[in-house]
């Protein structure tokens, strides 16, 4: 009796690793919600927007955007506007969103570099938004416009 209980227990463990090893596998892609990610985009841009001409110290803007945006793109901002004696700084991204947030809008992740890229073919090229998780949530980390959908973008899983 022992002998089978004993065998029982070893079947148990192993369904249970295996159940586990399985769970793992399909785990990747971080969770990836269309509806957040724009949200994020929205969000940074009307900040950003609201920011401009504002007096206040760089640093104090910066702090505003840093729920949208990653550390290093906050840095970009930064370092071009720490001069400006004015105050309002320039903006990191174009003063209007460049995406309409609907069918036409794609996402693809690439997994190698963890990076979740945000495009629309516009009338003058694809106006595409890299985001990365910082935090455990998306911040926009780059911006710019390509005459053509760049390679590692075409390599990248599209995201439905």
């Amino acid at each position: 009796m022992r002998k089978y209980g004993a065998w029982i227990g070893i079947c148990v463990l192993l369904v249970l690793i295996i159940s586990q090893s399985v769970a793992a596998f399909g785990k990747d892609q971080p969770e990836i919600k269309r509806e957040s990610i724009f949200a994020v985009i929205q969000k940074g841009y009307a900040m950003q927007a609201s920011l401009h001409g504002k007096k206040m110290s760089v640093d104090k803007m910066a702090k505003q955007l840093a729920p949208y945006f990653t550390d290093n793109f906050l840095q970009v901002f930064t370092d071009e506007n720490e001069g400006d004696a004015k105050g309002g700084g320039g903006y990191l991204l174009p003063q209007k969103p460049p995406f309409s947030f609907s069918e036409q809008t794609k996402l693809a992740y690439h997994k190698q570099h963890s990076l979740l890229y945000v495009y629309e073919k516009g009338k003058d090229g694809y106006e595409i938004v890299t985001m990365q998780q910082s935090g455990g949530t998306w911040k926009m980390a780059a911006y710019h416009v390509s005459d053509e959908l760049l390679p590692e973008i075409q390599k990248a899983e599209q995201v439905k």
